[in-house]
């Protein structure tokens, strides 16, 4: 993502609100979901998306980009290339190799960095759930590896007693570097070369953590997954990312959450939306009761006779719940059938309506005349 406009990705302004930007990712994250774009370019343009989403609604990411072009103020990418997809909750493939590329640390170098306690980098990981796991909510365990600071050494990659003074700079952690230049001998400082600029030189690596300062335990975690989530939303496992140096603590996991489409549902908040929601004729002149499919079991409602296709119901308390108690509404729009009749039930249901008449075509005829 080096070089790349975030706004341009998401396909919004510079000024653009967070729920702006959280709008345009949801609805191109449908557009390039793997079920709904199968010509092999899913992934690789869902983690462009994911890594524009991630700055852009980070405020301090997004302030730092704004002001440098990228969302750490130096120039470091902070974002560690892992992004895995999965299906339906196999989060075993997901979290499995997630820290596989992570740095051994010093390992045996005789050279240290001493200057502070730094922070390790976030990880990001997709996770894709069905639809009815993000609307209802789910939980899996997982077994996760987690970076904790060598209680041996501290963090540092030594014992006290085999961290030397360099010989170099005299602990100074820099030196004076002369060189000849066509002007004449120059003289400058630089840090030095053989501390790395530390001032302290590592005689011996910490037998526990192999000098990496760090170990690496496997964890058993429960990670829960609340009801109403969608598509953009982010679990945080606080500590599960990358190493941090000298004792600084780990960085965190963050979960993306992608949601497989409904066959029937299409979600507008925590509201659930059925466009075309088949109900007989016969229903409706009867006015009969029918049922209708809702997260949580079916309900029935009342139809009347005045209703037409196109009509909308609104079923209150029918919708998504999501983790803070608040559910939405589900909406129907009808879709009035004829149902199909043998040959002798229609003769003798026609001979039963024969008494009655209507309007409608006469009406809608004379009114089309009227208007030329």
């Amino acid at each position: 993502m080096a070089n790349k406009d975030y706004y341009k990705v998401l396909g919004v302004s510079k000024n653009a609100t967070d729920k702006e930007i959280k709008a345009a990712y949801r609805k191109l994250a449908m557009k390039y979901h793997p079920d709904r774009l199968q010509n092999g370019n899913s992934d690789e343009k869902m983690q462009e998306l994911n890594q524009a989403y991630e700055v852009l609604s980070d405020p301090t990411k997004r302030a730092n980009y704004d002001k440098y072009g990228t969302e750490t103020p130096r120039g470091f990418n902070m974002d560690s290339g892992f992004d895995v997809g999965g299906f339906g909750m196999n989060f075993q493939d997901i979290f499995g190799d997630i820290f596989s590329n992570f740095s051994s640390g010093f390992r045996g170098s005789d050279r240290a960095n001493f200057k502070g306690k730094k922070r390790g980098s976030d990880v990001f990981t997709n996770v894709f759930l069905t639809f009815e796991e993000a609307m209802l909510g789910t939980e899996t365990k997982e077994k996760l590896e987690k970076f904790e600071p060598c209680s041996k050494c501290n963090g540092v990659g030594a014992l006290s007693s085999d961290i030397k003074t360099c010989n170099t700079c005299k602990g100074a952690g820099k030196a004076k570097i002369r060189k000849q230049t066509p002007f004449g001998l120059a003289e400058y400082v630089s840090s030095c070369s053989n501390c790395n600029g530390s001032g302290k030189i590592i005689s011996k690596s910490c037998v526990e953590c192999s000098g990496s300062g760090y170990l690496k335990k496997e964890k058993s975690v429960t990670i829960r997954f609340s009801p109403g989530l969608d598509n953009g939303d982010k679990i945080k496992l606080a500590g599960y990312g990358q190493k941090g140096q000298n004792g600084g603590e780990s960085g965190d996991m963050y979960i993306i959450i992608n949601v497989h489409p409904h066959k029937h549902y299409v979600r507008n908040g925590l509201d659930l939306l059925i466009s075309q929601f088949p109900v007989s004729f016969l229903d409706i002149v009867k006015e009969n009761e029918i049922l209708v499919p809702t997260p949580t079991g079916t309900q029935t409602i009342q139809m009347k006779s005045s209703y037409n296709s196109g009509t909308k119901i609104r079923v209150k308390s029918a919708g998504i719940k999501n983790k803070d108690g608040i559910t939405g509404d589900l909406i129907i729009t009808l879709d009035v059938k004829i149902p199909s009749y043998k040959s002798n039930e229609f003769k003798l249901l026609a001979e039963k309506l024969e008494s009655f008449n209507d309007e409608i075509n006469k009406n809608f005829i004379n009114e089309f005349k009227n208007k030329k």
